[in-house]
């Protein structure tokens, strides 16, 4: 019975050694996993601050876009503006040459009228 009682404690002992080896690497995950959750921690952090980061260089772009439109409206008006005003004086300007044609077409007429009278008379 003896060495039934030593072979039990052989394996006993031998159990022993395989739990505290388990638990020593049960600790060392453990402050791997301590590790890795403040990585992870530093990580969302840094990535939040990224991303705030990007959220105002949108906003402050999209403030741009906003200004840079608004200002290209006003010019887009003034240019609109000037091409009314443009438009208007080639109105006038082809009025006064239609009317000015006309008077061409008159005299042109009046000449005909004494050329064939002048014709006429010889």
């Amino acid at each position: 019975m003896g060495e039934r009682v030593d072979g039990v404690i052989e394996r006993l002992t031998s159990v022993e050694r395989k739990v505290d080896s388990l638990a020593t690497t049960v600790g060392s995950l453990a402050t791997t996993v301590d590790s890795l959750a403040t990585r992870v921690d530093s990580l969302a952090a840094t990535m939040d601050r990224r991303f705030d980061e990007v959220a105002e260089a949108l906003g402050e772009q999209r403030r741009y876009t906003d200004f840079a439109y608004e200002r290209l409206d006003a010019k887009i008006l003034q240019v609109d503006g000037r091409l009314t005003e443009l438009d208007e004086r080639v109105e006038r300007l082809d009025a006064k040459m239609d009317s000015g044609f006309e008077r061409m077409d008159q005299r042109f007429s009046r000449i005909d009228r004494k050329l064939d009278q002048l014709i006429d008379r010889g």
